[in-house]
């Protein structure tokens, strides 16, 4: 395959991811939705031109994410986590199913923390929704966040055979052109 094919189609999933997540402005119900979603591309990419051409979408998304969108947190999201996960996703999967899980899960966590520790003290996103049902809110998040974290990670994995299959659809065609 060709790099500027290549390097045209990496784009083109970096555009899409951007206006996706600039979506989130209009509908902030998706802040957390949209993240998800745009962390297919980077999977995509990952698996037809592989992990270098995956990291530069993620870090070019990332950057325009931060710059345009002015829900920091939904940028935050991605960034810290569901941009570079599918990337990392089959590293960890390497290891003993016990040591991956934790490690996973470790690496949500801190993600999950920071997303909420930056967005708060860095990007002023309102404290008042860590408040809300006392002492027990955060913790609360915390493990609701991660009970969508098993479910995300499970999704992907159950749905690898279909990425992978459109993956090699978009190496095939463009070999053919």
């Amino acid at each position: 395959m060709k790099k500027a094919k290549i390097t045209a189609l990496c784009g083109m999933i970096t555009a899409i991811s951007v206006v996706l997540m600039l979506a989130s402005t209009l509908l902030p119900v998706l802040m957390y939705v949209l993240p998800i979603v745009t962390s297919i591309g980077v999977l995509l990419v990952s698996e037809f031109a592989g992990k270098k051409w995956a990291f530069g979408v993620y870090f070019s998304t990332a950057v325009l994410s931060m710059i345009l969108l002015t829900d920091k947190e939904t940028a935050l999201t991605y960034t810290m986590f569901f941009g570079y996960y599918p990337i990392i996703k089959s590293l960890f999967e390497k290891l003993p199913r016990v040591l991956s899980r934790v490690l996973k899960t470790l690496v949500f966590n801190l993600a999950a923390v920071g997303i909420g520790f930056l967005g708060v003290w860095l990007f002023g996103v309102s404290g008042e929704e860590y408040t809300e049902l006392g002492e027990f809110t955060i913790p609360l998040l915390l493990i609701l966040a991660n009970v969508t974290f098993i479910m995300y990670d499970y999704a992907i994995s159950k749905n690898y055979v279909l990425i992978d299959r459109i993956a090699r659809k978009i190496k095939e065609k463009m070999r053919m052109k």
